[in-house]
């Protein structure tokens, strides 16, 4: 998930609304900010599509996995 912050909504890379501190002020934060965006159609629609374009099938998991498993098993030299 890519935080809809200033440069990820400019970027169209945005896909959603990230807090760090689990905290209900953090939460607040986070959620006046979709609020915030929701107000603004264009740019809710831009970050809806990318997130709807983001791949979260077990394809993209797997491929990452044997990746991985891959590194893990080559010789060391």
């Amino acid at each position: 998930m890519v935080d809809a912050d200033a440069a990820a909504l400019q970027a169209g890379r945005a896909t959603g609304f990230a807090f760090d501190a689990a905290t209900p002020a953090a939460l607040e934060g986070a959620v006046e900010r979709a609020v915030g965006l929701f107000a603004q159609p264009d740019r809710w629609r831009a970050l809806m599509r990318a997130a709807m374009a983001q791949d979260f099938s077990w394809d993209g998991a797997a491929r990452q996995y044997m990746a991985l498993y891959r590194a893990l098993m080559s010789p060391r030299e």
